[in-house]
């Protein structure tokens, strides 16, 4: 009796050992992660901007530069041959009236604009982000043509032309000026103007981008309907006109949000994200439970 009562005593022990095992690697595996997810900065970073910017002299030029994450740290911007800056964050240094920098708050661009261009101002500007790190700078190239030539005006329609029914239906029209943005874009379906409609689920957006003289406009209706198959076109107050034909498609099948599996995530989260952080820990709660199930199997045959 008295082995039996050693041995029921040592398994009591293995047992409080590896409950307190899960809860000592439970606790520094999220001690881990807090300390990752407080002490992780991004690093500031240049967004996808143009490169290349041709403008006529006369006009005014809008050089972009956009930053993600920039923190404290400042933009600023200089001739790319020269070490004196031009702006720093939106303060213009130069003498030269004509630069200064466009930005707006909670804003990541930083875009250098440029009146009344001369032929002079042809060449690199660079973006830079103050750092000792060489890499955080981006350069862009500026052309200034001397002859003065109108582009020529046009416009287009872009977007889903085959729509499944209950989606999102979503049309943009993109149209330029030759001297400046058309004024407005109009809608139309089947000859019929379209307006901003809430109860409809209908809406209307606009944008302007100065530098290529181009107006933006977003038609969408959520939720489309067969009723909203049709011919579609947008027209420019200066009578620029496209259109496309739109088919809404019936389906009777929507896909299936997939739920996730509860279980398999909570055994993910304690062997992969927890125990393998610590491999002899997970050697030694191995060899417990082997080891108590030993003791189970020989306190069983004894009992017999």
């Amino acid at each position: 009796m008295k082995w039996l009562k050693l041995h029921r005593t040592i398994l009591t022990g293995c047992l409080i050992v590896t409950m307190l095992l899960l809860v000592l690697v439970s606790r520094e595996a999220d001690g881990r992660r807090n300390r990752e997810f407080k002490y992780s900065t991004p690093a500031p970073r240049f967004q996808q901007t143009e490169s290349n910017y041709t403008y006529n002299k006369g006009e005014r030029a809008v050089l972009y530069c956009s930053v993600k994450h920039l923190g404290t740290k400042t933009v600023s911007w200089r001739r790319a041959n020269e070490t004196a800056f031009l702006t720093i964050g939106t303060i213009t240094l130069s003498s030269d009236e004509r630069f200064e920098v466009a930005h707006t708050e909670e804003s990541n661009d930083w875009n250098l604009m440029i009146s009344n261009l001369s032929t002079s101002d042809t060449g690199a500007y660079e973006c830079q982000i103050s750092s000792v790190d060489k890499g955080l700078r981006k350069e862009v190239y500026l052309n200034v043509k001397d002859e003065f030539s109108y582009p020529e005006p046009k416009i287009t329609i872009s977007g889903t032309l085959h729509v499944d029914k209950g989606r999102t239906l979503k049309l943009m029209c993109n149209a330029s000026g030759a001297m400046t943005p058309p004024d407005d874009i109009e809608w139309f379906k089947d000859g019929i103007m379209i307006v901003p409609d809430k109860r409809k689920m209908v809406e209307l957006r606009k944008s302007f981008i100065f530098h290529s003289r181009t107006i933006s406009s977003t038609f969408s209706k959520t939720q489309a309907e067969m009723s909203d198959t049709g011919t579609y076109s947008c027209r420019t107050t200066d009578l620029q006109t496209t259109s496309v034909r739109v088919q809404v498609l019936k389906t009777d099948k929507l896909p299936e949000k997939r739920e996730p599996d509860e279980q398999a995530s909570l055994t993910f989260d304690i062997s992969a994200s927890r125990i393998s952080h610590c491999p002899h820990l997970y050697l030694m709660m191995t060899s417990s439970l082997i080891y108590i199930k030993l003791m189970e199997l020989m306190f069983a045959s004894v009992d017999r």
